[in-house]
């Protein structure tokens, strides 16, 4: 586990040099991929703030980090730091406790000495085997080296056990595996469980006992001196955080720094020089200190961490040939940046997604088939970019993106809601959606998977199965995705594909964004088209886009929205969008001035689920913090009924809705198998194997097919549906003056499903086995502008998301 680092007197020179050396960098192209999405805008530079440490949230754990300490005088000097810190605005979280934290500081028990030795072995062959020429070519010539020169290399005083347990290892085996697991499960539910739950903006922790906790999960750290005890040894205080937040450690190291001004320079007896001779010789000193420290290694941040500031970077999962359980995460930004400095073409990155499907789909089934052109089209953005083609600038171009396979494309692909009844069908031409996706020069990757027919053949089958794609799996947990656009979500959650669309009729773009800890947005009905998408309700349907973070899911929506000839509701949602597009609204500070509801009863009730009640409390607490009004223990009228999918009156409007709707998409297709729906509920009793119709009913088919269109029965449902939205949703967010109504996880999709309303779900935690949820802001037709101040702002406050942990 290499951990590079700055080395400098100062945080600030330190921050200079991490500024230069941070960065995309091709022949290290997994793990700097994936950290370079932490890289702020402006650089560091920019948070070496002397009132830095005003609002943090500090935590402090005793044991083992400050009882450990034998020497009193440490002490003292720590807790004169913690008033320091105090004094300068932050809040210090004391007596806290990490799970877990004797087997963490054990190499061995926590599985980190078995990793690293196998590690070690591998990555240094790799070294030595790429060198041009070179005495040494493996790890077992450099221990047969050390044994024929044992004055040389001082074998007999230090031997080498630590080789030779090394050459002992074959690879990354079972063994070898498991211990990255428990490294992954010791640090996900010890340290970084610690920060979630207390809301931290660093660790603090004396001297450098808290090293493992860091390196382990590839979290950063920074130590700044912080003292000298009774002998003269200088000791330092370390600010440590998740991965990506050296943002705010440099805001919190540097005014600590500014406050107490420690650091001197090292005088002795065996150090003599007067002061001329140290201004002379102060830069040779400092090298021969980093020399000396890089030579004795961990012993060594013991010794020099008061002398001089030690940054350790954000170490990316996956480095230093770790088996990939987490796939590397990259936004839009970070791939058109690489795209911009030549550090990475399209064509590389649709094969990197092509290798991760084959590696990955067969386990988790977020993919229904790829697209033959996809890497045509890679060539082709390569192509427009190089000769900057007008367009080629563009946010989404050279980009792949999967769709949900109900979302017509007139290419290689097919169309066909997951069901064998339409596969070999035609469509007449691109969905609306598609059409905007070329023409921002997006790739189309494939066809998502989906619960077949978005999970409308029947109400009691699985939400994410379908007869052509199989059972599809949260990458999480391998349990549940929800649906019916799980693949969307599966994929871009399990980094096969960075962004997909999805489809929404009553919580298809929302549960499973919730349930594979993704951004989900619900646009308003209209806004975006529908036109060559396979329908459930008119009334009802959306299309979104399904991302890891807003701005993503922003950018995406961007390109999608707007007029489409063959949808009419677009004409009238069109009048929503804003001048300058929906980007603009991507504000850190978006969530200030916002008023928020809550409606307890029933989304929070939680029952005995404290670490539910307990996120989400900690959730508001964040809203309030950042500007926002929550107008809290509001009441939705009718709730219950516009909950119950019967009662409303949803069913019965659906049911007629479906049929109409899916005769005439089926009725345009230029060839198909089927023609009606009475066609497929036929083709389906044919094929009972195929379509496992003994196993998975189709009874929503069947009841759609004996209605007799919109009738007195289905009119009544249609105006009920209508007046219990205006007296409820609405009537809510008008009289309170809201801007959105806050509500966890999928709960409230009927809510806004019925009115056409539209929704943001944002990842908001991982409850005790794992599994994600999310947090979801919904709001009044056309409010998407609101809606994504919110959503960016409490994502940017919290920064939850983590890849999935799961073993393919």
């Amino acid at each position: 586990m290499l951990e590079y680092m700055t080395i400098s007197r100062t945080v600030s020179d330190a921050v200079y040099v991490l500024d230069v050396i941070a960065g995309f960098d091709p022949q290290d192209y997994e793990a700097t991929k994936e950290a370079a999405k932490f890289l702020p805008v402006g650089g560091y530079k920019q948070f070496l703030n002397p009132n830095g440490l005003e609002g943090k949230r500090l935590g402090v754990v005793r044991n083992p980090f400050v009882s450990s300490l034998n020497k009193s005088s440490v002490i003292e000097e720590f807790e004169q730091h913690l008033k320091t810190i105090r004094q300068r605005g932050a809040t210090v979280v004391d007596n806290l406790e990490i799970a877990n934290v004797d087997v963490i500081l054990s190499s061995k028990r926590s599985g980190e000495l078995t990793a690293m030795l196998a590690e070690f072995k591998v990555s240094f062959n790799d070294y030595l085997k790429d060198l041009i020429s070179s005495p040494v070519r493996s790890l077992a010539d450099i221990i047969a080296f050390n044994q024929n020169n044992p004055d040389l290399e001082k074998t007999k005083e230090y031997g080498q056990a630590t080789f030779i347990a090394s050459e002992k290892t074959s690879g990354i085996g079972e063994k070898e595996r498991k211990a990255f697991e428990l490294m992954e499960n010791l640090s996900r539910n010890g340290f970084e469980k610690l920060m979630m739950e207390n809301e931290l903006d660093a660790l603090v922790t004396p001297g450098t006992g808290a090293i493992p906790l860091l390196a382990i999960g590839g979290h950063p750290g920074i130590t700044v001196p912080a003292g000298y005890d009774s002998a003269g040894m200088p000791f330092g205080i370390c600010f440590g955080g998740i991965k990506g937040t050296e943002p705010k450690l440099i805001e919190i190291a540097y005014a600590f720094e500014q406050a107490t001004m420690i650091r001197r320079p090292p005088f002795s007896k065996s150090f003599e020089m007067n002061n001329e001779a140290y201004k002379t010789n102060s830069t040779f000193s400092t090298a021969r200190c980093i020399a000396s420290m890089a030579a004795s290694a961990a012993l060594s941040f013991s010794i020099f961490s008061s002398l001089i500031l030690i940054l350790l970077l954000t170490i990316p999962s996956g480095s230093c040939h770790q088996i990939n359980f987490f796939i590397k995460e990259v936004t839009i930004h970070d791939l058109q940046l690489a795209f911009k400095q030549n550090k990475l073409t399209s064509r590389q990155l649709v094969e990197f997604y092509l290798k991760e499907i084959r590696r990955l789909n067969p386990i988790l089934k977020g993919v229904i088939e790829v697209n033959p052109d996809a890497l045509s089209q890679a060539d082709k953005a390569d192509y427009e970019r190089k000769a900057k083609v007008p367009g080629s600038q563009s946010r989404l171009h050279g980009i792949p993106i999967l769709l949900k396979d109900n979302i017509a494309t007139k290419d290689k692909l097919n169309t066909t809601a997951g069901s064998f009844a339409l596969l070999g069908s035609v469509v007449p031409r691109d969905a609306g959606v598609v059409s905007k996706l070329r023409k921002a020069g997006a790739i189309i990757l494939g066809k998502a998977s989906l619960g077949e027919w978005s999970h409308f053949r029947t109400a009691r089958g699985p939400l994410a199965w379908s007869a052509r794609g199989g059972q599809g799996k949260n990458p999480y947990t391998l349990g549940e995705p929800c649906g019916s656009s799980s693949g969307s979500s599966i994929s871009v959650a399990a980094n096969m594909v960075a962004v997909s669309l999805g489809t929404e009729t009553d919580g298809s773009i929302i549960c499973p964004a919730s349930f594979n800890s993704v951004v989900g947005i619900k646009p308003t009905v209209g806004l975006t088209s529908r036109a060559g998408v396979i329908p459930i309700s008119p009334r009802q349907d959306t299309v979104g886009p399904i991302c890891r973070t807003v701005s993503d899911a922003v950018h995406v929506l961007d390109a999608i929205a707007g007029i489409d000839n063959n949808d009419n509701a677009t004409f009238k949602a069109s009048s929503y969008i804003p001048s300058g597009g929906y980007g603009q609204f991507l504000k850190v500070d978006g969530l200030r001035g916002k008023r928020l509801g809550i409606v307890r009863n029933p989304f929070f009730d939680f029952g005995n689920n404290t670490y539910l009640n307990q996120t989400f409390e900690q959730h508001f607490d964040t809203l309030r913090q950042r500007g926002a009004i929550l107008v809290d223990h509001l009441e939705i009228t009718n709730i219950g009924m516009i909950l119950d999918y019967k009662a409303s009156g949803e069913e019965t409007a659906l049911l007629a809705e479906f049929k109409i709707s899916l005769n005439a998409y089926l009725k345009e297709l230029v060839s198909s198998p089927v023609r009606t729906m009475a066609d497929v509920i036929a083709f389906n009793n044919k094929n009972p194997e195929l379509e496992m119709i003994n196993e998975i009913d189709q009874d929503h088919f069947l009841s759609a097919e004996a209605t007799k269109g919109i009738g007195k029965v289905e009119k009544a449902a249609l105006s009920n549906l209508a007046r219990l939205s205006k007296d409820g949703f609405e009537k809510l967010m008008t009289n309170n003056k809201l801007d959105a109504l806050v509500t966890p996880s999928y709960y409230a999709s009927s809510v806004l499903a019925i009115g056409g309303f539209p929704g943001v779900s944002v990842p908001a935690g991982y409850d005790t086995t794992g599994e994600p949820f999310g947090i979801c802001f919904g709001g009044l037709k056309g409010s998407e502008p609101k809606l994504i101040e919110i959503a960016y702002g409490f994502e940017q406050a919290k920064k939850i998301r983590r890849p999935p942990l799961f073993m393919p």
